[in-house]
């Protein structure tokens, strides 16, 4: 009632011409062509075309627009905005946009009139076609990344050698024999693996949950990821194995019902509070290590050091690279003169940890045997996965639990020294491979439901609670209800 009338008058008008004119369809039932022309739309940039991008007087288009908004007045502004009706004079801004509209895409959440062309139903979709999309749009970039680095090895190799053709087949062909499988390319398989045992989830933080990031602090946990977390911790026991602090990775995670093993695995947490820690005696000594670190690193740009609780981490990712050698004899230094600690190495990172016989293998050993197993009637199937030379120590005890390990990295094709048994690519791949068990119907085909995420396609699934990764109803289905 507060709203004057003339905005009311002028609302209503717009929602009836709206009315008369929206010819929205839902964009779950396009997401093959969505994905198909964000993909050609990704064509490589010429020589000629970056130096035009270089200059100051010319913009390059945008090769892709996808609009997502809810509903109000400026989000039909904006929607109106991309896609000009005929005879509409250009607005400026409108040069940037893709010169092929078909590669503008405008898509509201809600089924009301709108000027967008699509709609989802809900944040869950909008989260899904979002998760698809990207997914989609870089597969062929990773596979081209990671044609590129084998062929270089190749190259190398045939450099190296006066035969270089017979070595190049050679090397080939032990790569692909080599090359791990992709976790969810092997779901039928892994279903057949896990048939009668209780599963259990060992997951690693940064680098498998969240993307790797140059300031350990800036790797924040998305909602989507939280969600699937939770909603696979009510199924199933799940763990959060990481080298951060414990306390740190529960402030990171947000969840609770989770079992918590910090430090790689020397301070663990249970659901219930029940907390075990491992060499508590080395605590002085990490506090007296972590300030002569700091003190030794604090004219090092870049340098960042992390007090973990029971380690002390020195990260160099953001160190120049004629500066790295200091960071190394620094690290060098302390363990010399402090025989108690030794130290680790992760992805651009040196850890100094108690010299105790322990790591995240050791601590996965001691939660499946001292708190999984007793809160279980059929026997453990343990999943651990993790990207980091840390995570080996786990992947090396899975096949004497009964499980097996995944290992999350770019390029799985060159990886031939792990423990692992398959491999994902990203924190993207391994939400996937997570919400598969998390959400998904028990009797829908496990190939038809993975297919179906991969692809970004539609499938139909049981009446159960649906994954927000696949479409809930065929495309057909959707037609007739609308």
């Amino acid at each position: 009632a507060s709203v004057p009338s003339t905005r009311r008058e002028r609302t209503d008008d717009t929602t009836a011409r709206l009315e008369r004119e929206s010819n929205i369809s839902s964009l779950h039932e396009l997401s093959e062509d969505l994905a198909t022309a964000a993909a050609a739309a990704e064509a490589p940039l010429t020589q000629e075309a970056l130096a035009a991008a270089a200059g100051a007087a010319e913009r390059l288009p945008l090769d892709f627009v996808l609009c997502l908004g809810a509903h109000s007045m400026r989000d039909e502004d904006l929607f109106g905005g991309l896609l000009p009706k005929e005879g509409e004079d250009r607005e400026e801004y409108m040069e940037h946009l893709p010169a092929d509209a078909k590669h503008v895409w405008t898509c509201r959440v809600g089924r009301q009139p709108s000027q967008a062309r699509h709609y989802v139903d809900d944040e869950r979709e909008a989260a899904a076609l979002l998760a698809q999309l990207g997914a989609a749009t870089r597969i062929g970039q990773e596979k081209e990344r990671e044609q590129a680095a084998v062929q270089l090895q190749l190259d190398e190799a045939a450099a190296a050698s006066i035969d270089g053709d017979a070595v190049g087949e050679r090397a080939a062909a032990a790569a692909d024999e080599q090359s791990l499988r992709s976790a969810l390319e092997c779901m039928d398989e892994i279903e057949e693996q896990i048939s009668g045992f209780q599963l259990a989830f060992f997951l690693d933080y940064d680098g498998t949950l969240t993307p790797i990031v140059e300031n350990p602090s800036e790797a924040k946990l998305s909602e989507e990821a939280r969600s699937v977390v939770r909603a696979l911790s009510y199924r199933f026991p799940t763990a959060i194995v990481s080298g951060r602090a414990r306390a740190t990775a529960q402030g990171l995670m947000q969840l609770d019902g989770l079992y918590y093993a910090g430090s790689h695995g020397f301070d663990i947490l249970g659901p219930d509070g029940s907390n075990y820690k491992m060499a508590e005696s080395f605590r002085p000594s990490l506090e007296e290590a972590k300030v002569k670190l700091e003190e030794q690193l604090a004219h090092i740009a870049g340098a960042l050091v992390e007090d973990n609780n029971f380690s002390v981490s020195a990260h160099y990712r953001m160190v120049a690279e004629e500066e790295r050698e200091a960071v190394n004899e620094a690290v060098e230094r302390i363990v010399a003169e402090m025989p108690m600690l030794r130290r680790t190495y992760g992805k651009m990172v040196y850890e100094l940890r108690p010299s105790a016989e322990w790591d995240k293998g050791k601590a996965v050993e001691w939660l499946i045997e001292n708190w999984i197993k007793r809160s279980c009637e059929l026997p453990v199937f343990p999943i651990y996965i993790g990207d980091d030379v840390t995570d080996e120590d786990a992947f090396r005890v899975m096949g004497g639990l009964g499980g097996f390990g995944i290992i999350v990295s770019d390029f799985p094709r060159l990886i031939t020294d792990t423990a692992a048994s398959y491999a994902l690519r990203s924190p993207l791949e391994v939400l996937h491979f997570l919400d598969h068990f998390a959400f998904s119907s028990p009797s829908a085909p496990p190939s038809e439901r993975i297919s179906a995420l991969v692809a970004g396609g539609s499938a139909a699934e049981s009446e159960s609670e649906a994954s927000p990764f696949v479409e809930r109803r065929t495309p057909a289905e959707r037609y007739s209800e609308r």
